[in-house]
């Protein structure tokens, strides 16, 4: 029986394989870019990016195979994986290892197989980039060169996939990065419209970008080549991953040039990613040879990857041009390149250069650098080079080859990723220091808590990882609740509010809790992290202040029902006096007249006393009875008050006519309008007295202001007034109870707002007051 190879460090294999989180995942146009180019410089009808695990081998991107894995047992890439160099099988029926294989006996009919290993920077063989056919063949040097070439740049987009996801999904577009190519370039949505176009269409066919982008792209192919052009693009729908065809495309001058065209959809989008080369002037002696050197050119302008050779003999550097147009440098001659190549090398860099190189010319090792590329306006480059000493027919090292990849962007962006990694981490102790943080999956396991919330549930970390959140559910909440949090948080969405939860010693504490679910690419979330302050003073408080809230209730009613009682009991017998003075002045009509006056003293006494328990009762009332607010017209009201207050004659009143309408209790800014006019008529000492009632509009207030040309009050009095039974005449002389000034005061302190006088001895007196809008 046949036994299959298996290398020495398979389980070490398996485990970098893994770390990559490569297997099964979404095709990327890298990839298939790879595997297209290597299909077309290998000449054969399929190319396969292949990753082996313990029991498949899985296609990250194929080119003529329809399927995605196949059996390990069968596959040619496991021995492809065996060694460093490319495994080639030149006619598999002549193989005794593979004459039996299905792959080779049925669908797809393999004769030839050549594979280069993905080598790892550790030596891990994670799989091939292999070329296969249905006929017999052998590879051309070149061929094997540019597929191990193509081979390491899938290790290298492996290594960054691997490092940096954001990365590999800004490469998406890999194809886009071709601006400086020569050949035309072009993307073309799925409705048959130019979406984007490269410099080289202007170039070659004349028209300006703005000119073509959003033009149909059959407006400008040859009418006899429509056909052909709508069969090629069919395919795209029967699930062909690229095509290449030629057809003749009409420039501004009306002349047509041809167009060799290699098109691949974006299964996402179904846009048309295109290269088109002007193949009018070429020499068909010439078209492969030219073709597959632009095509590698293209390919190391997209990877931003150059390649090298040095002659140690001859001291004679070769570059590519993708090498050139990493370091920004125009051809030159050998001697030229080698100065102007040191120059740009960040001199920090230089001596370990040095070394490497030196290393590998003494030594035949693999060479690895990496090093800065300093330009002349102080910008940097990162770049990473391999490359591998070659030897003569006599053993002797005579040379050094390799390719160099532009890394800056993967580099600026792991620096970025550092910054923020650290910035994260910088949060998280921030968080841990002054909140409760738990993380759980997305069927509630709990996968992270800090220390706070286990000082608070008073569990160990090992009793909470692992366990579902209801570990700590107190059961205080109705199932409504419990399941209203999920359905919110399942569907992308942040829940806040209060949680009551159960510690492990069955103690109850309360949390504010914010719960954010984390979205994987598709929206879905699969992981939450709940951040959360502990609350339980406060709602101890809060059920404190509810508990005196309603004894102070229970305590306004009582004193309501006792000042009902009192000013009932003082008024009855007030009332009592009253009518027996009055009684006694209707028995006795002849009094003398000094008993008389005495009588109406005693009344006016009376009166003012009742006066005086209606004032101390409205007064405890405000702030402790609820008044609706209701639309009240406040100049419409004013006149009401100065048509029940004010004489008909020896008063002049103005009223502001910008007095607005407001929402407000109606009664009591009436209250406070009369207390203010009828202070103003009360204590005025002018023949004829003038009140003006006037209106200013304040930043979130309304402000009132009532004037008289009144005897003013001294500055020494201006807070006295507002003070319970302070009167600032003899009630002899005016009969006051000293409440009103105090009642104004304090409604309009219990709606926001405030009252001062302005006013001086003789001068009138301002009353200004406010009231929030």
């Amino acid at each position: 029986m046949k036994k299959n190879p298996i290398p020495e460090n398979e389980i070490e294999r398996l485990k970098a394989l893994k770390e990559y989180s490569i297997m099964d995942s979404l095709a990327e146009k890298e990839y298939d870019a790879i595997t297209q180019l290597a299909s077309y410089i290998c000449g054969t009808p399929i190319a396969l990016l292949s990753l082996l695990d313990q029991e498949r081998q899985w296609f990250k991107s194929s080119v003529g195979l329809g399927v995605t894995e196949t059996p390990r047992s069968f596959s040619f890439c496991q021995y492809a994986i065996m060694g460093d160099d490319i495994y080639e099988v030149n006619n598999a029926m002549e193989n005794e290892l593979f004459a039996e294989n299905p792959l080779v006996t049925g669908n797809p009919n393999i004769r030839f197989y050549a594979g280069a290993p993905l080598q790892d920077e550790n030596g891990f063989n994670l799989g091939s980039l292999c070329v296969i056919d249905t006929k017999p063949r052998i590879l051309t040097n070149e061929q094997k060169k540019a597929l191990q070439l193509l081979a390491h740049q899938v290790v290298l987009l492996l290594d960054s996939r691997k490092k940096n996801t954001d990365l590999i999904k800004s490469q998406k577009e890999f194809q886009n990065f071709i601006e400086l190519s020569k050949d035309l370039v072009c993307i073309a949505n799925v409705d048959g419209f130019f979406y984007k176009v490269n410099p080289a269409f202007t170039d070659v066919l004349g028209y300006s970008k703005e000119e073509l982008e959003g033009k149909p792209f059959v407006d400008l192919i040859h009418p006899e080549d429509l056909d052909k052009t709508f069969q090629e693009v069919g395919k795209l729908s029967k699930g062909h991953k690229t095509i290449s065809f030629e057809n003749r495309y009409r420039c501004k001058n009306g002349k047509y040039v041809l167009l060799s065209w290699n098109t691949s959809p974006d299964p996402d989008t179904g846009n048309l990613y295109c290269i088109a080369r002007d193949m009018s002037k070429e020499k068909e002696a010439e078209l492969n040879l030219i073709s597959s050197n632009k095509l590698l050119d293209e390919s190391q302008s997209i990877a931003k990857i150059g390649s090298w050779k040095f002659d140690l003999i001859t001291n004679q550097l070769i570059w590519s041009k993708g090498h050139y147009q990493i370091f920004d440098l125009e051809e030159l001659p050998s001697d030229e390149l080698f100065k102007a190549y040191r120059s740009r090398i960040h001199p920090d860099d230089l001596l370990n250069l040095d070394k490497a190189i030196e290393n590998t010319r003494i030594n035949g090792s693999d060479l690895h650098y990496n090093h800065r590329v300093l330009f002349p306006d102080g910008s940097l480059k990162y770049v990473v080079g391999i490359g591998k000493a070659y030897k003569d027919t006599s053993d002797e090292i005579v040379g050094i080859q390799g390719t160099i990849q532009d890394i800056t962007e993967k580099t600026v962006a792991e620096q970025k990723i550092n910054s923020k990694t650290k910035e994260i981490r910088d949060i998280k102790s921030a968080l841990d220091e002054s909140a409760i943080v738990a993380i759980t999956d997305q069927k509630g396991i709990i996968t992270y808590t800090n220390e706070n919330f286990r000082t608070i549930s008073k569990y160990t970390k090992e009793e909470l990882i692992g366990q579902d959140q209801q570990i700590i559910n107190s059961g205080y909440h109705p199932t409504e609740f419990t399941r209203n949090i999920f359905v919110t948080i399942a569907n992308g969405n942040v829940w806040k509010g209060e949680i009551k939860n159960r510690a492990k010693d069955g103690s109850y504490y309360w949390e504010y809790t914010t719960i954010v679910p984390f979205l994987n690419e598709n929206g879905k979330p699969y992981q939450y992290i709940a951040i959360s302050t502990d609350i339980t003073q406060e709602k101890l408080a809060k059920e404190n202040l509810n508990s005196a809230l309603v004894d102070l209730e229970k305590k306004n009613k009582e004193l309501d029902q006792y000042a009902y009682i009192v000013s009932h009991d003082l008024k009855a017998p007030l009332r009592a006096i009253n009518n027996l003075s009055e009684w006694i002045v209707e028995d006795m009509p002849e009094m003398p007249a000094e008993v008389n006056t005495n009588f109406e003293l005693l009344r006016g006494r009376i009166q003012r006393m009742e006066n005086l328990i209606n004032g101390v009762l409205e007064y405890s009332r405000i702030g402790r009875t609820k008044i609706e607010k209701e639309t009240t017209d406040l100049k419409k009201m004013l006149n009401q008050i100065v048509d029940s207050v004010v004489p008909n004659e020896g008063f002049k009143i103005v009223i502001d006519d910008m007095l607005p309408t407001i929402e407000t209790e109606k009664i009591l800014i009436q209250q406070v309008f009369s207390n203010l006019v009828s202070n103003s008529v009360k204590y005025n000492d002018k023949p004829i007295g003038k009140i003006e009632c006037l209106y200013e509009l304040l930043p979130g207030f309304h402000q009132f202001t009532v004037k008289d040309n009144g005897p003013g009050i001294a500055e020494e009095y201006h807070k006295k007034v507002f003070e319970v039974f302070q009167t600032i005449e003899a009630r002899d002389k005016k009969e006051s109870t000293g409440i009103g000034l105090s009642i104004v005061k304090k409604i309009i302190e219990e709606k926001g707002g405030e009252i001062y006088i302005k006013s001086e001895n003789d001068n009138g007196t301002s009353f200004i007051f406010t009231v929030p809008k």
